[in-house]
């Protein structure tokens, strides 16, 4: 089967032929699930406005804080990161670990500006650059949504508790930003 993801989100589906035995064509909506639905899911491949991409986001990140597991968050621009930005100072507090990429100026990143614990990274200039990710560790390994804006306002991606995946999307991302993400 052809993919029907083009970028970075795309080079992941191609690393993983086995998705496409799981992708849906006719799958036009993420469903506003619980973070269990998504789970007993395993793997979800979706089309979606920014509503239930931050629905299924804010469950990522507080089964992370509830867990006390390492957390990475992308945001496509800085503004977005300025929406949450109130909410995550509380968040990181029980939080091991906690990676943030944006399209941050890369001689304006900022320093430890929420924790000693966060680090901020710079995906301007990158393939990163219109991509959503928010990866946290489970039982299982790492899990979670890897999204990509292809039209504005409109994202294409997928949900995987497979932790195979996730590791390469870190290794990945990564290699792009010249650092090594843990979430093992």
């Amino acid at each position: 089967m052809e993919t029907p993801y083009t970028g970075f989100v795309g080079n992941v589906w191609e690393e993983f032929p086995q998705l496409a035995e799981w992708h849906n064509l006719d799958n036009a909506v993420l469903p506003m699930w619980k973070l269990e639905q998504f789970i007993e899911a395993g793997y979800h491949n979706f089309l979606a406005e920014r509503k239930p991409l931050y629905n299924l986001s804010t469950l990522i990140e507080k089964y992370a804080q509830e867990n006390h597991q390492p957390l990475l968050a992308t945001f496509e621009k800085i503004a977005r990161f300025a929406f949450v930005k109130k909410r995550y100072q509380e968040m990181v507090k029980n939080i091991p670990k906690v990676w943030i990429i944006a399209d941050f100026d890369k001689q304006n990143i900022p320093n430890e500006e929420l924790s000693t614990n966060s680090k901020f990274l710079s995906c301007q200039d990158t393939d990163l650059a219109n991509v959503w990710t928010v990866i946290t560790r489970g039982p299982y390994g790492p899990f979670g949504l890897i999204a990509e804006e292809f039209e504005d306002g409109k994202f294409r991606g997928f949900f995987t508790l497979n932790p195979n995946v996730c590791r390469h999307v870190l290794k990945v991302m990564g290699k792009t930003l010249g650092t090594k993400l843990t979430i093992l």
